[in-house]
């Protein structure tokens, strides 16, 4: 069952607890590379590597989280569309992208990871959140659910 937006919000203030991870993903890759060095055995070093590519993963997707945390806490609001389209295709997982638009001169463009809710093609009325220093949103609401950029957004020339 899809969680309400609200619901998904306290979701993410309390993920704040799991800031730890994309270090702790990098200690525990150098941790098997030193097992691997000391011991000889193969093992570690293809765990390493396992392990390597998901703190990569992590440390990508970690500023964009913190920023969409800290929006909530202290963002700029403002009130914009949001269109987002999904790519279906049978041999990967689905893609969404959103296309966000409000009063600013630059639309936006990234892909986003929906979390406890199933995001339907179309153009929405939003909530967008920007954090100071960042120049892209780093939060936003629609009636159906929350998400933010999963890497870095996408400046479009006019906001048409």
């Amino acid at each position: 069952m899809a969680m309400s937006p609200e619901q998904q919000l306290e979701k993410l203030r309390r993920a704040t607890r799991f800031s730890w991870i994309p270090k702790g993903l990098l200690g525990l890759t150098l941790a098997f590379i030193a097992f691997g060095l000391l011991t000889g055995y193969e093992f570690f070093f293809v765990i390493s590597a396992f392990s390597g590519l998901f703190a990569v993963a992590a440390r990508e997707v970690a500023p964009h989280w913190r920023n969409a945390v800290t929006a909530i806490q202290n963002g700029i609001r403002s009130n914009g569309s949001v269109l987002i389209a999904i790519t279906r295709d049978p041999t990967e997982f689905d893609r969404h992208v959103a296309t966000v638009r409000d009063e600013s001169k630059y639309a936006w463009q990234f892909q986003f990871t929906p979390s406890d809710w199933e995001p339907s093609e179309g153009e929405f009325d939003a909530e967008i959140y920007y954090v100071r220093g960042v120049e892209w949103p780093a939060l936003l609401v629609t009636p159906n659910g929350i998400f933010f950029p999963a890497f870095t957004p996408k400046k479009l020339t006019e906001n048409a």
